[in-house]
Parts: structure tokens; sequence; C-alpha cells
């Protein structure tokens, strides 16, 4: 049975644009630039411009309610803000028309959900970067804003001008600083035009990158075991127990930090934690099969080792990774 009333498609999570006021699109906004997008793209001209005038850059940001609004979230809504303002054409109520269809179309392109080296994925981030106005929308964004979607900066990269590059400096520079930063910024390469400017900077994001994962902690530790292969690292595993426990663990000599992350189940009471950070959890790769060890024994199960669920590892060299990794049970 179709939902007649708008409060029938609120309850429901649906939000097409004849429900959408100003104060709906700001939250949708915040919520996804999808969610958002989807239920803006049919706004009457006369309601596009007021929430480009609540979304003017130069206005400070109007918090949810009951929200405080996090740093990543302001940025991306001043993202978002900045984008579409660049991208608008506001001349006339035609112009304005065409130009939102085509700037939410590309908001939601930005959150699509194609993997990275995916056809779908260029041929989605191509048809943004086909549209001057969008590439010029895009530049403002990056320049303006430290923390946008790599999607966003996908598209300079493969339009490759000095602009372009230009607007993208300042993520290098961060990444530069922060190995945290590169290796999510290294995924743009794959995107990146054969042009002069965007050569240089590709240049030098891989540069950092291969001295970076030179003092990987996952490749120092495949060396020391006898399993490294080529110039990355990569091995999952998730181990069931007694009682229902299970942990899992992903080794990546392109990640920075401790090289790894890792999950650990109680099925008694439900509880799921992250391993692999500061406080009570292991930080330190090399320490993780002594603390699944421990934990083990402080929750009286035992791990089968011989029946972990494995990727990207296999032989002798998987065979050698989970003795390592049933150590600290011993």
């Amino acid at each position: 049975m179709p939902l007649r009333t708008k409060q029938e498609r609120r309850k429901a999570g649906l939000f097409p644009s004849q429900d959408v006021d100003v104060a709906t699109a700001l939250e949708l906004l915040d919520w996804s630039w999808y969610r958002f997008s989807r239920s803006t793209e049919a706004l009457e001209p006369a309601v596009v411009r007021r929430v480009l005038e609540a979304l003017d850059p130069a206005r400070p940001s109007a918090p949810l309610p009951g929200k405080a609004p996090s740093a990543r979230d302001q940025d991306r809504r001043r993202a978002a803000a900045l984008f579409l303002h660049a991208a608008v054409d506001t001349t006339n109520d035609a112009s304005l028309a065409r130009s939102w269809s085509a700037a939410v179309e590309a908001l939601k392109i930005f959150e699509s959900q194609y993997a990275w080296g995916s056809k779908q994925k260029a041929a989605r981030l191509a048809h943004v970067r086909a549209d001057p106005q969008l590439v010029e929308a895009c530049r403002a964004a990056a320049v303006g804003v430290q923390r946008v979607p790599l999607e966003l900066l996908a598209v300079l990269v493969m339009e490759g001008s000095e602009g372009s590059a230009d607007a993208l400096m300042p993520h290098v520079e961060r990444a530069l600083k922060n190995e945290l930063e590169l290796e999510p910024l290294a995924q743009l390469v794959r995107y990146a035009a054969n042009t002069k400017a965007m050569s240089a900077l590709v240049s030098v994001v891989e540069t950092a990158l291969e001295a970076s994962r030179g003092d990987s902690k996952a490749m120092a530790l495949a060396t020391k075991l006898g399993i490294a292969s080529g110039k990355r690292f990569r091995v999952e595993a998730r181990v069931t127990g007694t009682g229902g426990a299970s942990f899992w663990i992903d080794v990546d000599s392109t990640r920075p930090g401790a090289g790894y992350r890792g999950w650990v189940h109680e099925a008694a009471t439900r509880g799921e934690s992250l391993v692999s950070e500061d406080g009570e959890a292991c930080a330190e790769l090399d320490a993780f099969p002594r603390w699944i060890g421990a934990w083990a024994r402080a929750h009286s199960v035992e791990w089968s080792f011989d029946t972990a669920t494995t990727r990207h590892l296999r032989g002798p060299r998987l065979t050698r990774f989970l003795a390592w990794l049933s150590s600290g049970t011993s």
C-alpha cells in the first residue's frame, strides 16, 4: 500500500523532494550526502535558493538538535557547501535547475559504494570530471576543507591540470607529515592523468609511500617469519573458539601505525572489542599472539587454529603464520 502522508513517508525513512524543506535538507546533508541528493534533486528553484542561502560558506553551520558536531561533521558540511555554491549557476531558474541536478548527482557519486579498482567507480568519477563546472567546484572544496571524500580528490587527479594539482597540494603536504593520511591518498594514484603537473605530484606521493612502507611493522613481522614476498604483505585470519568465541586479525604492510587491526568476540556477553588500539588492548603486532592467548585463558576459551578462515596467504607461508599466531596459547 503506498505511503500517502508526509508523516507516513518520514516514518519509513523516505524523503521525496515534495516533503523537503530547508531544515530537513540540512539534516539529510549531515546524515549522508547520498540521501541529501536523492531527496533534493527535484526541489523547486525557490527551495534550492533557500538551501544555498542556509549553506552559505561564510556563515557558521547550524548543528543538529541535541548533537554537538565533530570536526569531521563540520568539514563534511563545509565541503558540501563550498562544492554546491561553486557548482550551481543561480543566474535564472533554468540554469539553477540544470546545475543543481548535476551538482547533487556528483555528491551521490562521491558516496557511491563501488570498489576503487572497479570500472564502475572510474566511469562515475569520469562523468564528474567531464563537467568543467563540477571540476571547479571540486577545487573549491579541496582548497577550503582539510577532509573531503577521496572521490572528490580523485576527480582532480583525473583532470590533471595545474589548477587541480594546486588544489591537491595541501592534502599531499599534510599526508607527507602524517602517514595515517598517506595511505588513503595513495589510492588516488590509479586515476592520475598523464600530465606533467599530476606526474610530479604522484611521484612525491609514491616516494613518501615507499619510505613509509619500509618502516612497516607488518613487513618486519613477515621478514622475521620468513614469509615476506614482494612489496606488500597481507593476511587475514578468523579463528573460532569454544563457547562461540572468535577473533579476527587483518595484517597489512600498507596500514600505518600498528600494521594490523583485530577484533575479539565473546559470545556469552556478546561483547566485541577492537584489539589493535591503546588502553587495555594490544597496540603492538608482535605481542598479539600473547595477548590473544592471555585473553583465551582469562575467558576459558580454546582457539581452533586448524579451522581458521584465511585470505591472501596459502601453503607453507600460511602454515608458518598460523604457527606464529597460535604461539601465545601454549
